[in-house]
């Protein structure tokens, strides 16, 4: 293994959100943990406002409880946590929001097509490059007043990837698509400014969003699909529901599937990933 040195200063990043768009959200960079999320969770009653980044996870964990490689070798394992009074109900979009934000800003600044693959995995020429995982913690307050504390983990592949002997899955890394040299701190801020982008948003104003610009990055839409929660076969992706749920046209219905696998053709997709 050729480990690479963790680049990111969190005194310089902090800096750069503060000077680029007015946030004041602490930063801490660490060497090596167990996971950003698992540490962020853990500590959820005091991490308001803060971003955790690792140049190295133990425990990386993506969604439904799945693996997240995290090795040393210059990707991106960054978690951020808020709180928040938005219904859990709401927070269910959040997920798709961050990944369509974090995509406009990669695409922005590195000249990549980047897509969607539902509900919130990145893909870069037809290779997932990245992936969300929220997971909320409950904090005190009354019922009219239920705080929520918020953990949004970002994973994204920026310098290597796993191979598909280890992962059984077709993986990229943004540098593979990009001529110039990338820094890791140069997609970290990318990414954190994208996840505070979002999180000023009204409800209405991620729904809108979603309406208007998920089609463009729509990895699945109107292509066949195999859900096996619906039975065997192949439907066809429909796009989102209102509620954020991915649509499924199968045996002459429209389905709406909230959780579990979606394949399509080569891709190997357990929806998943994060930090």
């Amino acid at each position: 293994m050729n480990d690479k040195p963790f680049e990111c200063d969190a005194t310089a990043l902090q800096d750069q959100l503060k000077e680029s768009i007015g946030c004041q959200a602490r930063v801490e960079c660490v060497e090596r943990l167990t996971s950003t999320n698992t540490v962020l969770k853990r500590n959820a009653l005091e991490s308001h406002d803060k971003f955790l980044l690792a140049g190295q996870q133990s425990s990386g964990v993506g969604r439904r409880g799945s693996v997240w490689q995290s090795p040393p070798e210059g990707n991106l394992y960054l978690s951020y946590c808020f709180h928040t009074e938005t219904s859990l109900a709401d927070l269910s979009l959040l997920p798709l929001a961050f990944a369509l934000a974090i995509a406009d800003r990669v695409e922005s600044e590195f000249a990549v097509d980047v897509k969607i693959k539902w509900p919130n995995d990145l893909f870069v020429g037809g290779k997932k490059c990245g992936g969300i995982l929220l997971e909320t913690v409950s904090l005190s307050g009354d019922s009219a007043h239920q705080r929520t504390a918020v953990i949004v983990g970002v994973g994204i592949n920026v310098a290597s990837h796993p191979s598909y002997q280890s992962i059984e899955r077709l993986t990229t890394a943004l540098q593979a698509h990009v001529d110039s040299p990338m820094s890791l701190s140069q997609v970290a801020l990318l990414v954190m400014t994208a996840i505070v982008e979002v999180c000023r948003l009204e409800t209405t104003q991620v729904r809108r969003r979603l309406a208007l610009y998920w089609p463009r990055r729509d990895l699945l839409l109107n292509l066949p699909v195999r859900v096996p929660m619906l039975g065997d076969g192949f439907g066809i992706a429909r796009g989102l529901s209102l509620d954020g749920g991915l649509q499924v046209e199968f045996r002459g219905a429209l389905e709406t599937v909230y959780a579990g696998e979606v394949t399509l053709g080569h891709v190997e997709s357990k929806e998943g990933g994060s930090a």
